[in-house]
């Protein structure tokens, strides 16, 4: 019952050992309910997770669940800035045990006022499994699927590498760095990300970055503090310096075993050349060149992108599940609690 669950701002960084593994349990015991195709993540990955989170989603707050003795459920909320300033990203996990007692209700009810001081008028859980636990408990409480993914796996002992083996059409050239992108490259790799924000995102609050040199250089930095090994494989006109696509994909000092393919965009004006399916390509051949032991990755593709989903097929990746985003007005959520 709600009355017995206590939720309590926690953090990772300096929460004692029987706290972690607690935190531990709730989230390896859920996956493997949830989502099991997934491997299941050791102890070092999930805190290492929690102490080195996604980069670009500014500031994370989290709060644990107590029943008792024992933590039966940890929130996460992530405050964007700049273009999505409005938007705060909730991520919700209860352990299968406790579910259907009010602790997702409960979390709510404390997220919520937070949200609200901080200005964020719309909040969205990604990464909710289509039709699974947490949809259900999401449109229940007042939240509604704006948006539909793919999540894609692909496994590198098992895959075929030789559809790799292929060169950029002529006119173009692959460059690509690590971590710092080169300086004659900088303005025009910017202008190429923003490319990324005509992708279908359906009726999602998020807005995609206005990428400039001074922002690329920021998340860089970003990436490099948190370890990050960050990867980018550019599309390049031969005659020239300008950047027309990119792909990117990072691997975490928490899980170097896998790696996660990132955001990929090619100028409108030179698509129709197969131009992603090269750079990816090229990105695997290095992947598996320099970090060998990486043995997974993974993507997400909006369902509506279908030529994308292709592409990821077409290298080897297999679709593992449908994901969606909920989303609800925090004024109306606010409302619902309320009744």
């Amino acid at each position: 019952m709600t009355s017995h669950a206590m939720v309590e701002p926690i953090d990772p960084a300096n929460s004692d050992r029987l706290t972690l593994e607690d935190v531990y349990e709730v989230i390896a015991s859920s996956s493997r309910l949830d989502n099991p195709e997934a491997p299941v993540l050791t102890f070092d990955e999930a805190v290492g997770r929690l102490k080195n989170p996604q980069p670009g989603l500014g500031q994370v707050l989290r709060w644990a669940v107590r029943r008792g003795n024992h933590v039966v459920g940890l929130a996460s909320s992530y405050f964007p800035e700049a273009e999505n300033s409005h938007l705060g990203l909730l991520e919700l996990t209860v352990h299968p045990r406790a579910r259907r007692g009010g602790i997702g209700t409960a979390v709510l009810r404390t997220i919520t006022p937070e949200l609200r001081v901080r200005g964020r008028t719309v909040v969205e859980c990604w990464n909710i499994t289509e039709g699974g636990a947490g949809a259900s408990f999401g449109t229940a409480r007042g939240f509604e699927a704006v948006s539909t993914t793919v999540l894609q796996m692909l496994s590198i002992s098992t895959v075929d590498r030789s559809v790799w083996e292929v060169e950029p059409p002529i006119g173009y050239r692959l460059v690509s760095w690590c971590g710092l992108a080169p300086d004659e490259l900088l303005a025009s790799y910017a202008e190429a990300r923003r490319a990324i924000a005509d992708s279908p995102f359906g009726r999602s609050a998020f807005r995609f970055p206005a990428w400039t040199a001074e922002r690329v250089r920021e998340s860089e930095a970003d990436r490099r503090h948190r370890e990050i090994d960050h990867r980018v494989v550019a599309i390049v006109r031969q005659d020239s310096d300008e950047v027309v696509g990119f792909t990117e994909l990072q691997v975490y000092p928490h899980r170097k075993n896998f790696a996660y393919q990132g955001d990929i965009a090619v100028l409108a004006q030179h698509r129709g050349h197969s131009l992603g399916f090269c750079a990816k390509a090229a990105m695997l051949r290095w992947l598996q060149t320099e970090r060998p032991e990486v043995e997974q990755v993974m993507t997400s593709t909006t369902a509506a992108n279908s030529y994308m989903v292709n592409v990821n097929l077409a290298l080897g990746y297999r679709s593992a599940r449908r994901m969606v985003i909920l989303a609800c007005e925090t004024e109306k959520l606010a409302q619902l609690l309320r009744a």
